[in-house]
């Protein structure tokens, strides 16, 4: 087989994996280019020529010696990162270590194919020439079709054995994709350092093993694989491994970044909650001397309306229509919603302000449980939350409900939305809008925790109704009875 073929199909090979690395880049870093395709093309042929020559430049070196091939595809894939991305050092260093290491410990992994596959052969071969010589085939059709055939066999078995690795490092990269932190997750230095360590170990076994089972003749891993026959299958399970083990610790890294992220929510809820204490023991004192104050002034009013219809039997215009505006004044300062408790009162009438002043219509019918043992503070983290979503979303109306099935207590909040609505596939809620994702977008997990503190469940759905989009969620909790834990 001629080299220009094998360049071909080479460079073939790179223009592949560099579109795998282009492809690999950018689910770690935002585009910084305008034409998704163009770039790729181009990424894919700078990469390819870069590549073969290098390749071209190590050909002379020892197995082993090539393995060094790997700091110049390492900077490479770090220039093109921050070429076609936008910088960012620490994942452009994770992107360009864990794609080199793929590569290099997988053409490792699938040199025991080849010499299967090349084992293979020999005997077929032998066998088709026999059979040629048998039938009387003329010697230089013989030596003609030996050399076609054998050639388009190497070929064969080359391009199916670069076929596999470029199908493993396909799946390799996938399963870092898939367990990585979103890209807006700032990778810090020590986060980095816990991803590239398995990377190091990776290349560092891979080199061990080729340093162990290669010498300057190129041929004495061949040797090796004849002499020691299990190591057809050990070299590649090795090699897995160590990509299984950087896939691995992709995942161990997300889980510790969601439990951080958990830890940090609940002791924001934790926060939330003692803060709530203090403005439910306030807003109690408040609401008791409100109820007082406005009890008071009634009576002041009715005695000064007396007053003057005594002084003045004909009537005084203005004063009855200054005594009138005390009347509406001290009306505000009744609450238009009865709950059944005063903290509940406070937050669904302080909600209807909100909606009036947006311009948004606002109905509530929400009881307080009869004979209910729901803690007034988890109550209250719910109901705000709840409220506080539905002013943020809504576009005209708002509603909020509560009802009760056995000792079960449902409270229901509904309102209509026109912005598009985006899930975090990994708590399975709207993500938020706002630009501070750390501080946002912690009422509905908010409430998720509380109603599981009640044994309960929340849910979310999203209806169409008159042509209008409808969000709805509907939070149940457990009501304990007496002796229940």
């Amino acid at each position: 087989m001629s080299d220009f073929t094998m360049d071909a199909l080479d460079f073939l090979v790179q223009c592949v994996a560099g579109a795998l690395a282009f492809w690999y880049a950018g689910r770690f870093l935002p585009a910084d280019f305008e034409s998704r395709g163009w770039a790729a093309v181009r990424w894919s042929i700078i990469y390819a020529l870069v590549q073969f020559a290098v390749s071209t430049l190590t050909t002379d070196w020892k197995s082993y010696e090539r393995f060094l091939a790997i700091v110049p595809q390492f900077a490479l894939l770090f220039f093109l990162s921050g070429a076609f991305f936008t910088k960012d050092k620490f994942r452009q260093t994770f992107v360009a270590a864990s794609f080199a290491s793929g590569w290099d410990i997988l053409r490792f992994a699938v040199s025991p194919l080849a010499h299967a596959a090349f084992v293979a052969w020999g005997p077929a071969w032998a066998w088709a020439v026999n059979e040629a010589v048998a039938r009387g085939v003329p010697a230089e059709t013989v030596m003609f079709l030996m050399q076609a055939t054998n050639d388009a066999a190497v070929l064969l078995i080359i391009a199916g054995c670069r076929a596999v690795q470029l199908g493993l490092l396909a799946l390799y990269l996938s399963g870092i994709v898939r367990f990585f932190p979103p890209k807006d997750y700032a990778l810090r230095f020590h986060d980095s350092l816990f991803l590239l360590f398995p990377c190091t170990v990776a290349m560092a076994l891979d080199l061990t093993v080729r340093m162990l089972t290669l010498s300057a003749d190129n041929s004495a891993l061949m040797l090796i694989y004849d002499r020691v026959p299990e190591t057809l299958l050990l070299l590649p399970l090795a090699s897995l491994l160590l990509l299984g083990m950087v896939v691995s610790s992709v995942a161990l890294f997300r889980g510790l970044v969601q439990a951080k992220d958990e830890e940090q929510k609940r002791l924001l809820l934790e926060q939330s909650v003692a803060g709530v204490h203090r403005e439910v023991e306030e807003l109690q004192n408040v609401y008791a001397d409100l109820k007082g104050l406005r009890h008071d002034l009634r009576n002041h009013i009715a005695s000064l309306a007396a007053y003057v219809r005594r002084i003045a039997p004909q009537g005084d215009a203005q004063m009855d229509a200054y005594l009138g505006q005390m009347t509406d004044a001290v009306a505000q300062l009744d609450f238009a919603d009865d709950t059944g408790h005063p903290i509940t009162d406070v937050i669904v009438h302080q909600a209807r302000r909100d909606a009036e002043k947006r311009g948004v219509a606002f109905s509530a019918d929400f009881h307080w449980p009869k004979d209910g043992r729901l803690d007034i503070y988890d109550v209250s983290v719910i109901l705000s939350n709840a409220l506080a979503n539905a002013l943020e979303a809504a576009a005209r109306e708002i509603s909020i409900r509560s009802y009760e099935k056995g000792r079960l207590f449902f409270i229901e909040a509904a309102n209509d939305f026109t912005r598009e609505l985006h899930w975090d596939g990994a708590t399975g809620l709207p993500a938020t809008s706002k630009p501070n994702e750390a501080m946002h977008g912690m009422g509905l997990a908010n409430i998720r925790r509380t109603a599981q503190k009640y044994k309960g469940e929340m849910d979310i759905q999203i209806k169409e109704e008159n042509g209008q989009k409808k969000f709805v969620l509907t939070v149940m909790l457990y009501e304990k009875g007496n002796g229940e834990g």
